[in-house]
């Protein structure tokens, strides 16, 4: 007698992804987005304190200063101020081994300001970029008038009427230490950092003395004539209103910099986008990837913004895979050793690394995405350090002193 058939074994319920894990650190995604939303609530930006709009209102006069005892800065001149110091990365800094200042030890708030000492308009100016490296250029005083042939004569290099961005930092460096005597000024680079103490807030500005051009420049014109993920959000004029020149820490040389444009292209960033990039420049610990600097992040959000749908960029709970796919973007340009420049990708911002520091730099960037959450955690208490140290300070204002 046959027996009678088993019934078959039961079919395995359908596996349901685990979407939440991070395949490579094996940290949750949740977690990772908690971090960011915590360091985001403890960093606010667009503070709008009177004292603030005083601090600048007090850099700009000392500024005008300058242009009373030197006459070199131009009488009607048209500064950029950019929210966030150069370490937070506003702005592409030549020598990334910038001195750290440290946030509620040093200051509160941070700022870079550009300050035009030359403006290029209706003067006949041509780049020479055949003698230097690929978004490096010399600039020729030749074009402009006699009067500015004069009052540059002791900052051109040789007898080349070439303008020297060492000679002009360092003559920035010294005309505004002069009337800035009762503050803290610190060439850092080519930058010219000072702390303005305003009522209950010490105040970083990094000024950088930069060539102001209008328009855009003819090496850039094929990367405006592509399609850009800006198309339909801001107009070509916002995008091509002007550029600069920024001092290169090599010798004679500017380089190209586009931070006007740049502050049009952040205002369009998906917000978890923008989150993720403070999160990621707040996590990696810069004073071991020397080389390197926040600015290399923001040009890869920038190409992430070209190849991934906004809408996406958008979502809250994909701040996380953003921040590690900005971190895999990194590690994977270093172990190319080639980073473009998003305006002009001919121009890699990793010229002149060795192999031996890419390989130093790629180890430990490798150390932060084995393991995230701890850089994370440790970016919230170094937030969270500041604020108390911040704190201390205006106690410290406020406590009387005996007589």
């Amino acid at each position: 007698m046959a027996s009678p058939a088993e019934d078959p074994p039961p079919k395995p319920a359908p596996a349901k992804p685990l979407t939440d894990l991070d395949f490579h650190s094996g940290v949750q995604i949740a977690e990772l987005n908690q971090l960011i939303q915590e360091y985001q609530a403890r960093t606010p930006e667009g503070r709008e304190d009177p004292e603030l709009f005083q601090a600048k209102d007090l850099v700009f006069s000392l500024l005008g200063q300058v242009q009373q005892s030197d006459g070199k800065l131009p009488p009607v001149n048209r500064y950029l101020l950019l929210s966030g110091g150069t370490q937070q990365g506003t702005v592409h800094v030549d020598d990334t081994n910038l001195w750290p200042l440290s946030p509620g030890g040093d200051y509160d708030t941070s700022f870079t300001l550009l300050v035009p000492v030359l403006n290029v308009a209706g003067v006949p100016v041509t780049l020479d970029m055949t003698q230097s490296p690929p978004g490096h250029t010399r600039i020729s005083l030749e074009p402009f008038d006699a009067p500015t042939l004069q009052r540059w004569s002791e900052c051109s290099s040789g007898d080349e009427t070439f303008l020297s961005a060492e000679l002009v930092s360092e003559w920035f460096f010294r005309a505004f230490s002069a009337v800035a005597k009762d503050f803290r000024v610190e060439l850092r680079g080519r930058v010219t950092s000072v702390i303005v103490c305003v009522g209950s807030y010490r105040v970083l500005y990094d000024i950088i003395p930069v060539v102001a051009f209008r328009g855009w420049p003819e090496v850039v014109r094929p990367w405006l004539s592509q399609g850009h993920f800006w198309d339909g959000k801001l107009r070509d004029e916002d995008v091509t209103t002007g550029f600069y020149l920024f001092p290169s820490t090599s010798g004679s040389d500017w380089y190209l910099a586009f931070s006007a444009s740049e502050l049009h292209l952040r205002r369009i960033f998906p917000l978890p986008l923008l989150w993720s990039l403070r999160a990621t420049t707040a996590a990696l610990p810069w004073g071991d990837l020397q080389g390197l600097g926040p600015y290399h992040l923001f040009t890869l959000a920038l190409w992430s913004c070209e190849r991934l749908p906004s809408r996406y960029l958008a979502e809250e709970e994909n701040a996380a895979p953003a921040l590690l796919g900005v971190l895999d973007d990194l590690s994977a340009s270093l172990a190319e050793g080639h980073l473009p420049n998003y305006f002009l990708p001919e121009w890699n911002l990793l010229h002149g690394l060795s192999p031996q520091a890419t390989r130093i730099l790629a180890r430990a960037v490798a150390q932060v995405r084995a393991n995230p959450s701890k850089y994370l955690r440790q970016a919230v208490e170094g937030a969270k350090e500041a604020k108390r140290r911040a704190k201390a300070y205006r106690r410290q204002l406020m406590t009387p002193t005996e007589p």
